[in-house]
């Protein structure tokens, strides 16, 4: 039982981040896949879902969820220039493989474009291409024949579909689409941060069409401040909790390890009047149901048998210092041509 001190500590045990920036990353990063995995393994949480602007995570998921026993993970495609932009050859095998969220263009969106002077970065850090982004709609505000093929896919799949750094218009013609053809899980991608911006009758709008709001800590962050709390608890008492998502939206370097963002965003909402009820709902049945965790597949239950395989090492076969597989059953000390390890080295074999 966890200890409080004067007043109500909520926590994230048993709680679901949808939406965690782990590196490989072109932006830098506070912490990589395994880090991330495992903190949040550590703080109790349910599962994570990983995020990257430039690569598609289902890979990454897959081997963490080889690696860290005791919770889920699992990772998506982002539309961005480095998958081709709107893509359905990429998507279909994205969710072919696992994708559980298809996120719309981030930091390569035509509005993110317009919004920052350019895409591929932010304000507050840069790394990707740059240009001008793309639209999802043309010229007459109707969405492009590939974000239809987009959505069908995602339908078909019961995937996630994310609505990320597009204008309000693209936002609004999107979920109406979507939920046309049958995606039945459309999240808002933080409504406050600098894109979209929503305005609140606007996310009202989206919402009444079947859009779920994810507001994220870093759209609070003391590097990002693009939202108060108070705004954020507004929102959650305007459009009911039963349609809203917390997140963390963390890992780069100025903010804290996603499980606790998200433990601090609970708390720093509730602190504001949401109540405990209404925190359980949005970090843990909402992204639960959206996750469709009932009928995920089992975890791997050889985590133990595959760490041990990976770390021994067969007899006679070494790596020297230069990085070569040196092979023979003579090895030993009169071999100049290896060098073993030597005690204190991080793969030393004593």
């Amino acid at each position: 039982m966890k200890r409080e001190y004067g007043a109500r500590l909520l926590d994230v045990d048993g709680a679901i981040d949808l939406h965690c920036h782990p590196f490989p990353d072109l932006f830098p990063r506070l912490a990589d896949d395994l880090d991330i995995a495992i903190a949040a393994r550590n703080a109790g949480m349910k599962a994570i879902v990983m995020k990257c602007h430039h690569e598609n995570t289902v890979s990454r998921a897959y081997f963490i969820q080889r690696m860290v026993p005791g919770i889920r993970v699992f990772g998506g495609i982002v539309l961005n220039s480095y998958v081709g932009y709107l893509n359905p050859a990429a998507v279909e095998a994205a969710l072919k493989m696992g994708a559980r969220e298809v996120w719309m263009p981030t930091v390569d969106a035509g509005y993110h474009a317009q919004v920052h002077g350019g895409a591929g970065g932010y304000d507050a850090q840069k790394g990707g291409r740059g240009g001008e982004g793309v639209w999802v709609t043309d010229n007459e505000g109707k969405l492009k024949p590939e974000v239809n093929e987009i959505l069908e896919l995602i339908a078909q799949h019961g995937a996630i579909l994310g609505t990320c750094h597009l204008s309000p218009k693209e936002i609004v013609a999107l979920v109406a689409k979507a939920r046309e053809v049958g995606v039945d899980k459309v999240v808002v991608t933080h409504p406050f941060f600098k894109v979209p911006n929503l305005d609140l009758p606007t996310l009202e709008e989206i919402v009444r069409l079947g859009g779920m709001p994810e507001f994220g800590y870093c759209t609070i962050s003391p590097a990002w401040q693009y939202a108060s709390p108070e705004k954020i608890a507004a929102a959650v008492a305007r459009v009911g909790a039963s349609r809203c998502l917390l997140v963390s939206d963390t890992g780069q370097r100025h903010n804290p390890l996603p499980s606790e963002a998200l433990r601090v965003f609970a708390q720093t909402v509730f602190e504001k009047g949401v109540s405990e009820q209404d925190i359980d709902m949005m970090i843990r049945r909402n992204p639960y149901d959206l996750l469709d965790l009932d009928s995920a597949p089992p975890m791997p239950d050889d985590v133990a048998e595959t760490w041990a395989a990976a770390m021994a090492i067969p007899a006679g076969h070494e790596h020297g210092r230069d990085g070569v597989v040196h092979h023979g059953p003579g090895l030993g000390a009169d071999d100049a041509h290896v060098t073993r390890p030597r005690s204190g080295d991080p793969m030393a074999v004593e």
